[in-house]
């Protein structure tokens, strides 16, 4: 299954592994949706980047940051830009980066 890692706790990748989120999903799409489920966020596309940032809000603080959405599989890493419909495979890592790469 797909395992996201939000912006909040990114910097603990390696050693965090109960602060991701494992997720039954197909696309890019139904997995930012459970994730906003499980942690009260709400993800949306930023407009005015070519199409390439999600805005991340906090519902409970109220707090919003521009993140870039990668996916690591396997040796290769890349960008999904907005695309929602983007089939994820099952040793898929979604990284939601509080800052841009791309």
């Amino acid at each position: 299954m797909p395992v996201l890692h939000g912006p909040k706790h990114l910097d603990e990748f390696l050693g965090s592994p109960d602060q991701s989120l494992q997720v039954q999903a197909a696309t890019l799409g139904q997995a930012l949706a459970a994730y906003q489920d499980a942690f009260r966020v709400r993800i949306a596309p930023a407009v005015g980047y070519d199409g390439r940032y999600f805005l991340y809000f906090e519902l409970d603080s109220g707090d919003e940051l521009l993140i870039d959405i990668h996916v690591r599989r396997g040796d290769d890493e890349f960008c999904v830009r907005q695309d929602h419909d983007l089939p994820l495979q099952d040793d898929d890592v979604v990284l939601l980066m509080a800052f841009r790469v791309c």
